[in-house]
């Protein structure tokens, strides 16, 4: 498992990876601007990356490596410290993690909440996943999946589109830690509930979430609240074949996130 590297190396890894996806938009950007969204973008998913890291490795040393597999990202909520709080030591050892599980339905409900120091700054940031633990049965609503695979959603009028890779999203494991199959190996998505097809991968919620805060800033005085209400689903890449894609169109009002006619994500 890679080990997390605070402040402005990490920054600079993630920025890297989103700046290869922001370079593929429907708009003219300068690479100076790109580099600069990118850089934002990283910024302000950094807490989350950083309390992610702390839940996984929670959840691999109390449930073993395999325990990690399978979980599907749902929500994610950042808060920022007090303003008067901002000048912590880089030093400080971070608060230790809340844990929140139930079953329910044949899934597993994971809640964890993590305090973080990130760059001089404390953060509360609550991660909820979700894990089917039984097969669905027969005649379940959609086939047990998590995602469905439409929800007919008109393209707002003023979007950006992007091209997603599974290449980017193997990068963006490498860089954040979370090596989770259902990013990596084609069929593992599926197998978890989620909409992705027998031959794809799904990319991770903080990489959207990193796109979105990258062209639609947010509030650093406020609350962030990611919802991943469906799953970016990616062709995994064959020797014999050039690399494939999906457009992923951002509304750039809202930063919400949509693949074809189906919304993956929406800011709150």
């Amino acid at each position: 498992m890679n080990v997390i590297s605070p402040g402005e190396d990490i920054v600079e890894r993630l920025a890297a990876v989103l700046s290869g996806v922001l370079a593929t938009g429907s708009s003219v950007s300068s690479s100076r601007e790109t580099h600069r969204q990118a850089l934002r973008g990283a910024t302000a998913i950094l807490p989350a990356v950083q309390a992610m890291h702390q839940i996984q490795e929670w959840v691999r040393d109390c449930r073993g490596d395999v325990a990690w597999e399978g979980l599907v990202h749902r929500r994610c909520r950042m808060s920022p410290s007090p303003a008067g709080a901002e000048a912590i030591a880089e030093s400080a050892a971070p608060d230790g993690a809340t844990i929140r599980q139930v079953e329910r339905a044949g899934w597993e409900l994971v809640q964890a909440t993590v305090k973080v120091l990130v760059m001089g700054r404390r953060w509360c940031v609550t991660h909820e996943l979700a894990r089917r633990t039984r097969p669905s049965q027969q005649g379940a609503v959609d086939h047990g999946k998590l995602t469905a695979p439409g929800a007919g959603f008109d393209t707002p009028p003023d979007s950006g589109f992007y091209r997603l890779t599974d290449a980017d999203i193997a990068s963006w494991a490498d860089v954040s830690g979370d090596r989770n199959p259902i990013h990596l190996l084609p069929g593992r998505a599926a197998e978890a509930g989620l909409s992705a097809g027998s031959n794809e991968v799904v990319a991770h919620g903080l990489l959207l979430g990193a796109i979105s805060l990258a062209l639609v800033q947010s509030s650093s005085l406020r609350q962030t609240s990611l919802v991943f209400i469906g799953s970016a689903d990616v062709p995994a890449s064959e020797c014999s074949a050039g690399e494939p894609w999906v457009t992923l169109t951002v509304d750039l009002s809202n930063g919400d996130i949509v693949q074809g006619m189906r919304p993956i994500l929406r800011r709150r």
